[in-house]
């Protein structure tokens, strides 16, 4: 069983003791399980100082159905460093921040074990935080500078794409709900977390709802190597094959609709300008790749005047290059609410959807690749018959609950149909929990 499980079981155990700690390590006010560091903490943020760590992990086990249904746990676990330095504050420089991010991921994914047909590439994911290899990586280090009032900022240095790119807020274990979406679908020219990587971007607030946002981040597979740890921190440019050039336009109004709530609505373009293989015709490649996306999130109901608690609605949706890319399209919605109860003003209860749809180009190679083998049918059994995938949806019902702002447990379960897109797979229920704390 792998450490990160071991420690999510122990911080269990402890948990379970929270009455008796209730003013002491575990109260429910307490912010980090550290502490303050005997007032240092608190003294380092007030000069620009902040740190953070927190450890998460992801439980999944099989309920019924994927492509093996004999039932086992799964964990997967991911260790987070870093610090943010406000330089005004350090030394003088006006509106101008940076950050520093390490991070390292363990574990193992139920979906690659049990759900999906193993000779299928993955769709989903029944636990987000699992992928880009078991190694220490340096996910951020980078600098933010701020113009005219901040009207203006410009970032560069070492990031992932989703961090200020079709982004999205994530309240979900399953990886298809989680998140901006590109990265799950594009992954060879799109890097979500953990994956850090040259990069430099601006954004122009030109209107006090409106804000337009350019990019330029390499296209390098060496970002995403999983050898050594070496890999996960490897700086150089050496094997750039290209730019992704991501712009996006991002509208935040007061709706009388929603009574002032806050929302987001952003859509968004890309353009790759790394070589790109047709997925229809072997041989076949371009010289570039594009993508579109919305992401809208809304705020829809207030309870009790507290506007961190009520109901939110998010969709996100991509629309990718048909001649270059195997998921053709994704959608996303996703439902929460926030302080249903009173006495838990800081838990929720959230529900999601999300369909990835298959190239249908992308699909008749595959038919044609088994006919020319002598495959007509789906075959359980031959190492070399390429299993058909079509669209796969995976659907989530969880409770978060927020013990303290340093704790928070997270039970859900998952429907996953078609797993990987392959019909002849069943339908799939696991049993999820994710757990985070922040030290």
């Amino acid at each position: 069983m792998h450490h990160f499980f071991k420690l999510g079981l122990i911080s269990t155990a402890v948990l379970s003791s929270q009455i008796a700690l209730a003013n002491e390590f575990w109260s429910q006010d307490r912010q980090w399980l550290l502490g303050d560091w005997g007032g240092e903490r608190q003294q380092l943020e007030n000069k620009g100082y902040k740190f953070t760590a927190s450890i998460m992990s992801q439980a999944a086990t099989n309920l019924d159905g994927g492509y093996n249904d004999s039932n086992t746990l799964e964990n997967a676990g991911q260790l987070t460093l870093g610090a943010n330095f406000d330089l005004n504050k350090i030394a003088g420089w006006e509106d101008t921040t940076a950050a520093i991010m390490i991070t390292k991921r363990d574990g193992n994914a139920l979906t690659l074990e049990r759900i999906k047909d193993p000779r299928s590439s993955a769709l989903g994911n029944s636990q987000e935080i699992y992928g880009r290899g078991k190694i220490w990586r340096l996910t951020q280090a980078w600098i933010k500078k701020g113009f005219d009032d901040n009207t203006v900022q410009v970032k560069i240095g070492r990031m992932g794409m989703s961090d200020d790119f079709n982004s999205s807020q994530c309240e979900f274990q399953n990886l298809l709900l989680c998140g901006g979406q590109l990265g799950k679908s594009i992954g060879s020219i799109w890097y979500n977390w953990p994956v850090g990587l040259w990069g430099a971007n601006v954004k122009y607030q030109f209107a006090p709802e409106w804000t337009l946002g350019l990019g330029v981040y390499e296209v390098n597979p060496d970002n995403v190597k999983t050898q050594s740890n070496s890999d996960g921190f490897n700086l150089d440019m050496n094997n750039v094959k290209g730019a992704t050039i991501p712009v996006e336009l991002a509208w935040k109004p007061k709706l009388r609709a929603f009574n002032g709530l806050p929302g987001e609505y952003k859509i968004g373009a890309l353009y790759s300008t790394a070589d790109a293989n047709d997925v229809g015709t072997a041989g076949k490649e371009y010289s570039g790749k594009h993508s579109f996306w919305i992401n809208t999130q809304q705020q829809l109901t207030q309870r009790e005047n507290d506007p961190k608690r009520g109901l939110f609605l998010s969709f996100n949706g991509v629309l990718n290059d048909k001649a270059t890319t195997t998921v053709q399209s994704t959608q996303q919605i996703a439902v929460w609410y926030k302080g249903v109860f009173d006495s838990r003003p800081n838990d929720s209860i959230g529900f999601g959807l999300a369909n990835y749809l298959v190239n249908d180009r992308a699909r008749d190679r595959q038919i044609a690749t088994n006919e020319s083998r002598g495959y007509y049918e789906y075959d359980a059994f031959a190492t070399n018959y390429i299993p058909i995938q079509r669209d796969e949806l995976n659907v989530e019902l969880n409770y978060t609950y927020q013990w303290s702002p340093a704790v928070m447990l997270r039970p859900n379960i998952q429907y996953i149909h078609q797993p990987a897109g392959v019909k002849e797979v069943d339908d799939a229920w696991v049993a999820g929990l994710t757990m985070r704390l922040n030290f």
